[in-house]
């Protein structure tokens, strides 16, 4: 039982000095963890759901942007 005891309180140390790391560092941490996922992302297949997913999301953006200059070239005329 005390064993028990012991675990649980170092278990909860950790997870406390971890999640006060995550708060001092949070940007970084963010940071590193999006090159992580970019990289992957990157070394895998064109037809994999998000990349193709990524690549709809960037389509998007450029036919907003497009729409966004029309509509403002109509207002100003």
């Amino acid at each position: 039982m005390k064993r028990l005891a012991i675990l649980a309180v170092l278990a909860a140390a950790v997870i406390l000095a971890f999640r006060k790391m995550v708060q001092l560092d949070g940007p970084a941490v963010r940071a590193r963890c999006s090159e992580i996922c970019e990289r992957m992302l990157g070394q895998m297949p064109e037809s994999f759901p998000p990349n193709r997913m990524m690549a709809d999301l960037h389509d998007l953006k450029e036919q907003t942007a497009h729409i966004l200059d029309v509509l403002e070239g109509q207002a100003e005329s």
